[in-house]
């Protein structure tokens, strides 16, 4: 199997009125002790020649610093399809990090969504595992992947404090044990740590006991309606999240549907 090699610089540079968390060396430190190789190409996207188009078109735009302010990293292995984690700095006054991993078509079990939008006053963070069933109608679903989260879920729902920007569609793809929050920075930022421990425990926990323990789908139906909802969740992302009409408006319509579906 093809070696995975880090792709994305682990460093997180100050801002200019505050130190941002280290949140992609954290995504890092746990991801480095499993298994995973080199995600080169998804949906017809080839990775690295995306990296190279979206690079040479902000130095057209007069923004070549951006791909030196941040980057992402795609991987895989036998039962997750794509998992990626990177930053962004946004006119050195945000930090924004992203991880999101989707299993296979031969599983079910739910979707990791992790997100940091982290400036001087306060950080908005989501952590999510999104239900690629409906858990009223299967409920074992719910006492197999979710429900042995409860007692960690509620160490931290002190964080949950959802702003306006959590519009409809995002609650109904939202699985039970979501944290959407903007916690407001302290002089210490210690909240911005604690934050950041949430989004850590979060993704260890869906390596460690939601994807490792799960099994390949064995019944046609059943595997048909669960790949039908993981595409609709996409879609659905990829229609609605605000960031891209961002990338269009930089990147052009194309190439930032390319980066669109590398996202989700």
């Amino acid at each position: 199997m093809p070696e995975l090699k880090l792709e994305v610089n682990l460093t997180i540079p100050s801002l200019k009125t505050f130190e941002p968390q280290q949140t992609v060396k954290a995504f890092w430190d746990i991801f480095k002790n499993y298994h995973f190789e080199p995600l080169k190409e998804f949906e017809g996207v080839n990775i690295a020649q995306h990296k190279k188009a979206v690079e040479e078109k902000v130095k057209e735009q007069g923004m070549a610093s951006m791909t030196k302010r941040g980057g992402t990293q795609y991987m895989k292995n036998d039962k997750i399809e794509k998992l990626h984690f990177g930053w962004l700095i946004i006119r050195d006054a945000m930090l924004i990090s992203t991880c999101m991993g989707w299993p296979k078509d031969d599983y079910d079990f739910p979707v990791l969504a992790i997100t940091w939008d982290e400036s001087e006053k306060h950080v908005h963070i989501i952590a999510d595992f999104i239900p690629l069933v409906d858990v009223i109608m299967h409920e074992w679903y719910l006492e197999k992947y979710l429900e042995p989260f409860e007692p960690i879920y509620k160490q931290y729902t002190d964080l949950l404090d959802a702003p306006p920007g959590h519009l409809g569609w995002f609650r109904a793809l939202s699985g039970p044990y979501v944290i959407g929050g903007r916690p407001k920075a302290d002089s210490e930022r210690a909240t911005m740590k604690r934050a950041l421990d949430c989004l850590v425990t979060y993704i260890k926990y869906w390596l460690d006991e939601i994807v490792s323990k799960a099994e390949p789908v064995t019944n046609p139906q059943y595997k048909e309606q669960v790949k039908a909802r993981k595409q609709k969740i996409r879609d659905i992302y990829r229609r609605r999240d605000p960031g891209g009409a961002v990338s269009t408006a930089i990147l052009g319509k194309e190439l930032a549907w390319r980066g669109i579906k590398l996202t989700f």
